[in-house]
């Protein structure tokens, strides 16, 4: 990849996840491969470089101490090309890594800088904060460094913790000051040492389980990379200018981003407010005309499929119609429906809940609306412990995200049922998981099921009565105000969990039936424009994604 072409590859890695930090990391990755700019042949080869280093170790040897002589470095040890006059070095042969001089509290003027590891913020490098002696005082020694020195985050090398002294002070021991014999220039090393190719052998060469660090010998025997001294120049030159123009693109990147987030919360207040279908239809238009721009992430859309459910469970979605036999009739022919179930004994008489609260009402439902609790619209189909072979429904088959049973469902013999396959389900049953209900496990038994299905006792079971529509049912369970219901009543921390009892207490907003299946098609119209739009930005996520990893993978 030429430097041209790099930059003509910018837009579309940044578009793609996490594209300003790939960017950064592949000016980096050129950089150290001599890859950023031209190779000039009047510089002076790195061969000669590494003859005036050991001239001057050879001269400055009553200065520099004695350590274990390194290996040889073999071709098969090489992790990429170079260009023909740049040389590999071990990082210990060129520099003063694993030198250090201390200074005690007693040598320490009250402005003397001291700096520890959290002053860097990770992965930036960019130093949060400069604390002097006298507001941090330390009682045993610590490394001393000058300014021009390199200072590396040997603890965690993975927070890639690497800054450039501009003053000199002090440091904790977990930071090694380095410095380059000649002709090596300290903002190289850094560049280095920070590069992709580096942090990975420090994180692979790191001992210690709770706190890793990279230990001296290992770091000393990191190979280096090393172009000619001009080149050196030329290359941070060529990253400081690129590493600008990308900080620039994210700042950029930012305010558009900061625009469109207002824009879509906005839009999404709009609809959330709408008090009539009518301005429920504006609201929709208006986001319908800029989907693209308000959402590009499928996280996005959660705030609106849960802005239609409001909607739907207020009464705001559709029209009411005049003709319409209101909700109060409807409960009543409920009431006597499961009177009659009672008396069959296909339902289980529980013990009478009691009317409905005014504190216990969340919000205002239309005229021909009523209250009821969720144990009004809805029963059990009771339990029975498996004597024939039978579909099994765990909560692991539910994809919470669909609010759908996965298709295939285990068939399992009496002898291997699981002692919670209990609970009786079957056409039209929304089975709603009482542990951890945070997590929306909660589907409508929508097929028939051969042999007969048998779900988990983690399920409530609820089987709509008559003239209530299994699926707004379902539209209830997951809609926001539901939510925080079941939050509020759930017990118990490493498996939080509702009971049935305090489940089928809970208010829920009752339509007609003709407007329940009115409710329903509307939903299901908004939900599926959604779901285009949902696939359609995971289309444009996957296909930045290839395009910067085509782009990338050229290096």
């Amino acid at each position: 990849m030429t430097l041209g072409e790099f930059i003509a590859a910018f837009d579309v890695i940044a578009e793609a996840p996490g594209g300003v930090e790939r960017l950064r990391a592949l000016v980096l990755r050129l950089a150290v491969r001599g890859r950023l700019v031209e190779q000039d042949s009047r510089d002076e080869p790195a061969g000669r470089l590494l003859e005036r280093i050991a001239d001057e170790k050879d001269r400055r040897g009553h200065q520099i101490k004695t350590r274990k002589p390194l290996p040889a470095i073999k071709d098969d040890d090489l992790p990429f090309g170079i260009p023909v006059s740049w040389e590999w070095a071990h990082l210990g042969e060129i520099t003063s890594y694993g030198t250090t001089e201390k200074a005690e509290p007693s040598e320490v003027s009250e402005d003397m800088w001291v700096l520890e590891l959290e002053d860097i913020e990770k992965v930036s490098s960019r130093l949060l904060n400069r604390v002097r002696y006298g507001m941090r005082p330390f009682k045993s020694a610590k490394n001393r460094f000058y300014k021009g020195d390199v200072l590396y985050g040997k603890l965690r090398p993975y927070l890639d913790k690497v800054i450039l002294a501009n003053e000199d002070g002090v440091c904790t021991s977990e930071i090694m000051p380095i410095r380059g014999y000649v002709g090596l220039t300290p903002q190289f090393i850094r560049l280095v040492l920070k590069s992709p190719y580096f942090v990975q052998y420090a994180n692979s060469s790191t001992h210690g389980m709770n706190l890793p660090r990279l230990g001296t010998d290992k770091a000393r025997q990191a190979l280096f990379p090393l172009p000619p001294e001009a080149e050196q120049h030329r290359i941070v030159a060529k990253v400081d200018e690129l590493m600008g123009l990308i900080n620039r693109l994210e700042t950029a990147r930012s305010s558009r981003e900061a625009a469109r987030v207002a824009g879509r919360d906005s839009a999404l207040a709009a609809l959330r407010n709408a008090a009539t279908p009518q301005e429920v239809g504006v609201a929709w238009t208006c986001i319908a005309e800029r989907m693209d721009d308000l959402f590009t992430a499928p996280a996005d859309l959660v705030p609106l499929r849960e802005a239609v459910l409001q909607l739907a469970v207020r009464g705001r979605l559709v029209e009411q119609e005049p003709d319409d036999e209101p909700a109060g009739r409807l409960l009543e022919l409920i009431v006597a429906e499961k009177a009659e179930l009672v008396k069959k004994k296909k339902v289980r008489k529980r013990k009478p809940y009691g009317s409905l609260m005014s504190d216990e009402i969340p919000f205002e439902i239309p005229r021909s609306w009523t209250w009821a609790r969720l144990y009004d619209l809805a029963h059990d189909l009771g339990q029975k412990v498996p004597d024939k072979t039978f579909s099994y429904i765990d909560v692991s088959a539910i994809d919470n995200k669909r609010g759908a049973i996965i298709s295939e469902v285990p068939i399992l013999d009496p002898s291997e049922a699981p002692s919670r396959a209990r609970k009786l389900v079957r056409l039209g049953s929304v089975i709603y998981s009482t542990v951890r209900p945070y997590l929306l496990n909660i589907a409508i038994v929508d097929c028939e099921y051969s042999p007969m299905p048998i779900a988990s006792t983690a399920f409530a079971v609820l089987h709509p009565h008559s003239g209530v529509h299994s699926r707004l049912l379902f539209f209830y369970l997951r809609a926001p105000f539901f939510v925080d219901f079941v939050t509020a009543q759930m017990k118990g921390v490493a498996y939080p969990a509702i009971n049935d009892t305090d489940l089928l207490c809970a208010p829920v907003p009752l339509p007609p039936t003709a407007e329940q299946y009115r409710i329903v098609a509307k939903v299901d119209e908004l939900m599926g424009l959604i779901d285009q739009l949902e696939q359609h930005l995971v289309d444009k996520r996957q296909y930045h994604e290839a395009s910067a990893d085509a782009a990338t993978n050229v290096v």
